[in-house]
């Protein structure tokens, strides 16, 4: 039995066996010339035969005619080997593990990259969105996501389950590492944490962000970034948002939630929040990857475009064949059909001259 049949997965092993059904306007063509011999019955009179109404509807005396057609149309296909394709495909190593470093600061509830007519939504929002379609491109690669704040967290580590990666990705939010401040080496140490122990041919660490340390950290992120260099790991880095001055939504540390008034409604404010670009830029550098700036959806989603096409995968796999053959089914439905022909002409509708 073939269970959730999925018509992309069917193909025929022979088609040139199509060629043959030119056989069928060939044979409409004779028939119509006469060049057909008709089955008749002799009598020496047809008189009285002729008296009688004919049997069934005006067209009816056609069908055997259509279904002899239908018959030589799934001989043919059956003769093609129509086949279900079964094979599987397992990963035996994946070309390239990335880790997707997100900034969950206050900051990533900015409003600056809402656009017009679709209302308001923050910074982490359109983030999540854009992560969500660069997992999808990335088949057949190990990713993990770690969230940052002051103090990093990891929240799932490498796999190759994108489903699995979308929910944990739903469930970020500002407030969830317990801070709001930013450490860039803090997300650093962790990223490259999860990549150094793997033998991946290419290991990539993505770090986004909209803000600076703060507080001051005891070491410079670059510290982490030298380290990264001698793991052969680059860290492509992304600053986001349009400016430093922007409408924003607050975070409430008692509830871990957005500030509200007693009506329930968000509060926004204007707020001043300052990116390094400078330290991004030289991370990046120190790694022999790149720096980018992101004002809005498009052009954040432009950037992991780029960074997709950077990063092609080489993927090795064991690949088990199998096919299922499904001539059966048309032949023993052109016998059907060819069966019925045969009884029809000869019976109800038996043609008399």
């Amino acid at each position: 039995m073939i269970e959730e049949f999925d018509w992309s997965e069917l193909h025929l092993a022979e088609p040139f066996w199509l060629i043959l059904l030119l056989m069928i306007p060939f044979l409409a063509w004779l028939h119509s010339k006469g060049k057909v011999r008709k089955p008749s019955i002799q009598y020496p009179s047809l008189a009285k035969i002729r008296q009688t109404k004919s049997f069934g509807p005006k067209h009816f005396h056609r069908l055997p005619r259509i279904l002899r057609s239908f018959s030589i149309i799934l001989v043919v296909l059956a003769l093609s080997r129509p086949q279900l394709d079964q094979s599987t495909e397992t990963i035996r190593s994946s070309g390239v593990d990335i880790v997707l470093a997100i900034d969950l600061s206050a900051s990533m509830l900015a409003l600056d990259m809402s656009e017009d007519g679709k209302g308001e939504v923050t910074r982490l929002d359109v983030v999540k969105e854009v992560i969500k379609e660069f997992i999808d491109k990335r088949n057949h690669d190990r990713l993990g996501l770690v969230a940052f704040s002051v103090n990093p967290y990891l929240v799932s580590a490498l796999t190759l389950d994108k489903e699995y990666l979308h929910r944990n990705l739903d469930r970020l939010k500002v407030g969830l590492t317990h801070q709001t401040g930013t450490n860039i080496g803090s997300a650093l140490a962790e990223g490259i944490n999860r990549l150094r122990p793997l033998e991946s041919k290419s290991k990539i660490l993505i770090l986004l962000t909209d803000g600076k340390d703060e507080p001051t950290p005891p070491h410079s992120p670059l510290i982490y970034a030298d380290g990264a260099l001698k793991d052969n790991i680059k860290i492509y880095t992304i600053a986001i948002g349009t400016n430093r001055r922007t409408r924003t939504y607050l975070f409430d540390p008692s509830s871990r939630d957005l500030m509200r008034y007693a009506n329930g409604n968000p509060v926004v404010q204007v707020a001043d929040y300052p990116v390094d670009k400078e330290i991004l830029k030289r991370i990046s550098e120190k790694t022999k990857a790149l720096f980018f700036e992101a004002k809005n959806k498009s052009s954040l989603s432009s950037i992991y475009s780029e960074i997709d096409r950077l990063e092609k995968t080489e993927v090795e796999l064991n690949v088990n064949a199998l096919f299922l053959d499904l001539y059966q089914w048309p032949l023993g439905l052109a016998a059907i059909f060819l069966l019925i022909e045969i009884l029809l002409s000869r019976t109800v509708l038996l043609r008399i001259p």
